[in-house]
């Protein structure tokens, strides 16, 4: 849950009958020569890697029948990267990335202002040695009223920024082989690449062992360069032990050896009726730190249609609470909160759903964890409920997540 949108201003298109995409001045000096002999590494957060556009300015159409998706942005900063660059690549967090000379991180970003979409990609720039040799930000505006527009605003805007942040590394850099040698790189951490204003996912987790190891959904680890654990009023370096989309469940290590833990429920189902609480650290990039506590019902047995071991539960969630626990009266997790009907999805077919939350059953997170040799803390296996739980020792086990690219 709460996966940022890639480019959540795309619904703004629809508010402007003409349009004129217009750079910031960029003049290429005449006495530089292009391409640069140079080799360079670029740096994309993984989600805009891939991201396709279904109008494309390289030939993509979109009609009420049939729909031609185009290149990546991936594929399309490379092509712009040939014409600055000797050779041009994308630089791999995980290793395997060929030497280089110059490696170049890329951030953009997409926002409406003043009647206009304004693009801005923030960008720092490494050498072969893992020197920061230039930072900066890019900027692209989308400007309504004026002349003609492709129906690809927002995919030409987003290929201009990245344009004009290679046109800004040439002209100020002014690289060649002499001063940025092709080499075997230092390279520099992912935690220097990363975007950490904009977490790409957020999510909640709850500790299972006195080892430091975290339980969250895997949706929120996904793909992450970097991840971190807020535990204790610090933000907690974590990785990714092990993970299962069937499940929607992942592991990790934080290193954290002082944590309390919440005990997973033993010897049954929880009940049809049972009362829940959930624990989470919704809309982390709006509320402090402070998690988030909600009463409900343990409502259905039943999940949606395909899933695996889910039960429906009506403790409000929101964005950000992925991850967390669904406690029950006796103080023992019955399942990890794993997503929520998109209402505003339903509103459009005259559906109001409320409180419609699915997490997924605690007898099939201790079948994973025992299959993967996880510790973890096991709850009382009588089976007789002891009155509400007092909350004050479970909030410390309970941890918000997030995911940078």
């Amino acid at each position: 849950m709460n996966k940022r949108p890639v480019f959540p201003v795309m619904a703004l298109l629809a508010l402007t009958a003409s349009a004129r995409l217009a750079a910031e001045d960029a003049v290429l000096p005449k006495d530089l020569v292009l391409p640069a002999n140079v080799s360079a590494a670029i740096y994309l957060p993984k989600h805009l890697r891939e991201f396709r556009s279904a109008y494309r300015s390289a030939g993509g159409f979109q009609t009420t029948d049939s729909v031609q998706l185009g290149s990546t942005f991936e594929d399309s900063t490379l092509a712009a990267a040939q014409h600055f660059f000797r050779s041009g690549f994308m630089y791999e967090v995980t290793g395997g990335t060929p030497p280089y000379g110059l490696l170049i991180a890329v951030h953009p970003t997409v926002k409406a202002e003043d009647k206009q979409l304004v693009a801005t990609a923030r960008y720092q720039v490494y050498d072969a040695a893992g020197n920061s040799v230039l930072k900066g930000d890019s900027v692209v505006r989308w400007a309504p009223g004026f002349g003609t527009h492709t129906a690809d605003v927002l995919g030409n805007l987003l290929e201009q920024v990245i344009t004009r942040v290679l046109t800004d590394v040439v002209v100020l850099l002014r690289p060649t082989a002499e001063k940025y040698p092709t080499r075997q790189a230092t390279q520099p951490g992912a935690a220097l690449l990363v975007d950490k204003d904009h977490p790409v996912t957020s999510g909640t987790g709850f500790f299972l062992n006195s080892s430091g190891q975290v339980l969250t959904a895997a949706h929120v680890a996904h793909e992450c360069a970097v991840l971190e654990v807020r535990h204790a009023g610090n933000s907690v370096p974590a990785a990714v032990t092990t993970s299962t989309a069937l499940l929607d469940l992942a592991v990790l290590d934080t290193k954290v050896n002082d944590a309390r833990t919440l005990p997973l429920r033993q010897g049954g189902h929880a009940v049809l009726g049972e009362s829940v609480v959930n624990i989470g650290f919704p809309l982390q990039s709006l509320m402090t730190d402070a998690p988030t506590v909600t009463r409900g019902t343990l409502s259905s047995r039943a999940g949606l249609n395909g899933s695996l071991g889910q039960f429906q539960f009506s403790a409000p969630i929101q964005p950000g609470a992925s991850g967390g626990p669904v406690i029950g009266a006796r103080g023992d997790v019955v399942g990890v909160a794993v997503g929520t009907l998109n209402a505003a999805e339903l509103l459009k077919m005259g559906i109001l759903p409320q409180n419609v939350n699915f997490a997924l059953e605690a007898d099939y997170v201790e079948k994973y964890l025992r299959s993967k040799s996880i510790v973890f803390a096991e709850g009382p296996a009588d089976g007789h409920s002891q009155g509400d739980a007092p909350l004050d020792d479970t909030l410390p086990a309970v941890v918000g997540i997030k995911c940078y690219q």
